[in-house]
């Protein structure tokens, strides 16, 4: 349903919104448990390392998305006018940042100003590649929903994410000292995928009154109800593990690892899912079309 040129394009925005994500839900953790902990501490630094990976594969993908990889430096001197000049030095900023605080981090001189500034410049980041298609011609993506999206998989596989790197690098031990933002990071997680599906419906009957083109993506969409439902289902039924996994483990005193990479494999094929349809329903109009 989708172009193959567009398969680089939508692994880019998926990763990379992975990446800021888990950072953000990482440094809330960070933030409230500071230093008390040796072995949190340790396992922050692992869920950290994650996210550089994870940004250069995005980055690399969304080089070779534009068509001449030479030709990339070109895309950022219409930064003044142009959504993608921004995403690709916000993009670019945020992995810079990232990489500036893991080397302090490593160090143990890290900075938690810096690592928010270097969450706000990935919110930015995500801001950018949410505008570049609210700001097209294409009517299924020049709407709210394109926002509750990209914001909404960000902090949905960000929490997921997060979590897993935590329960990796705390191999079983205590978790009383992280509980408090697992919390939190489980509550962000059910707003990212609740928001999102609640919107859905305003969404698509906007689609309806709009035109032969908004009809079109109205009918991808009422044509694609599986993927719709696998979208909403798995990421509902993930984001719901990794509840459930952090309260039991509140009560039992560690969290069960299979719960949780359970629910982080939900929750990145649901959000999968659901970038898809909304590419599939990216049809751009045809001149002269009402």
């Amino acid at each position: 349903m989708i172009f193959a040129e567009e398969w680089p394009l939508m692994s880019f925005t998926l990763l990379s919104q992975l990446a800021i994500g888990m950072f953000i839900i990482l440094m809330l953790i960070k933030t409230t448990v500071g230093s008390r902990d040796s072995q949190v501490s340790s396992a922050l630094k692992g869920g950290f390392t994650w996210v550089g990976p994870l940004t250069i594969v995005a980055l690399i993908l969304s080089v070779f998305h534009l068509g001449d990889p030479f030709g990339a430096p070109r895309s950022i001197m219409n930064l003044a006018s142009s959504w993608l000049s921004r995403e690709i030095i916000t993009a670019g900023g945020f992995f810079v940042l990232w990489l500036v605080f893991w080397f302090l981090l490593r160090q143990g001189k890290e900075s938690n100003a810096l690592g928010w500034l270097t969450g706000l410049v990935g919110l930015a980041a995500v801001f950018s590649m949410a505008s570049i298609y609210a700001s097209s011609v294409i009517p299924a993506w020049d709407n709210m929903n394109t926002y509750f999206s990209f914001f909404g998989a960000t902090f949905a596989m960000g929490a997921v994410g997060a979590t897993t790197a935590l329960v990796v690098g705390l191999k079983g031990t205590s978790i009383a000292n992280v509980l408090s933002g697992l919390k939190t990071a489980a509550y962000l997680g059910i707003l990212a995928v609740v928001l999102p599906l609640i919107y859905l419906p305003v969404f698509t009957s906007e689609l309806k009154g709009e035109g032969a083109t908004s009809a079109a993506s109205a009918q991808v969409f009422s044509e694609s109800m599986g993927l719709v439902v696998g979208y909403g289902g798995l990421s509902l039924v993930g984001i719901g593990l990794l509840f459930y996994g952090i309260n039991k483990g509140s009560k039992e005193g560690n969290i069960s690892s299979g719960t949780i990479y359970l629910a982080l494999g939900l929750v990145i094929v649901g959000q999968f899912l659901g970038r898809y349809l909304f590419y599939a329903m990216g049809i751009p109009p045809m001149i002269g079309t009402p």
